[in-house]
């Protein structure tokens, strides 16, 4: 169903672009203080960096401490990964749908609890995405297949 450079070294079928982003857009109250201090120490400018830091909220952290779990395990996809590891990559589109539903809530909390709708559009601007991840990660084929498949543990391969 998949060609060959849909799978990677351990064959594996390697998770989507579109699955990363989401990943990193769901974790990102974990991400993004890397991001900052990485663009820090490279000279980034001082007005981007302050964007950025904008992004940044106290309550997307539940949500993205869910995330964190599948872009841990998403990094280390490897043979020799834990059982650990292994038993979160197989319900990563669980945690994933369980991140983008609370941040989803959190969002519209947010919105109706401010009582200045026209205001502010980042909470929108969250919910749509939010919504559009979670339905990813539910409806998405590839995304389910790429959970099914975790490298085989070195002694496993002979």
């Amino acid at each position: 169903m998949y060609s060959l450079p849909d799978y990677d070294s351990d064959d594996c079928l390697k998770p989507p672009l579109l699955l990363w982003i989401a990943v990193l857009y769901l974790s990102r109250a974990i991400t993004l203080p890397f991001v900052i201090g990485i663009g820090h120490f490279a000279g980034v400018d001082a007005d981007a960096l302050a964007a950025v830091r904008g992004l940044w909220s106290a309550e997307t952290l539940l949500p993205s401490l869910i995330a964190g779990l599948v872009l841990y395990v998403l990094v280390r996809r490897v043979p020799n990964a834990s059982r650990l590891e292994r038993w979160i990559w197989s319900r990563g589109a669980i945690f994933l749908a369980a991140s983008a539903g609370t941040d989803f809530a959190l969002s519209l909390v947010s919105i109706l609890h401010s009582g200045q709708i026209n205001d502010q559009p980042r909470p929108f601007i969250c919910v749509a995405v939010d919504t559009y991840f979670l339905l990813y990660v539910v409806a998405a084929r590839r995304v389910r297949d790429a959970f099914s498949e975790f490298p085989l543990p070195e002694s496993s391969k002979a």
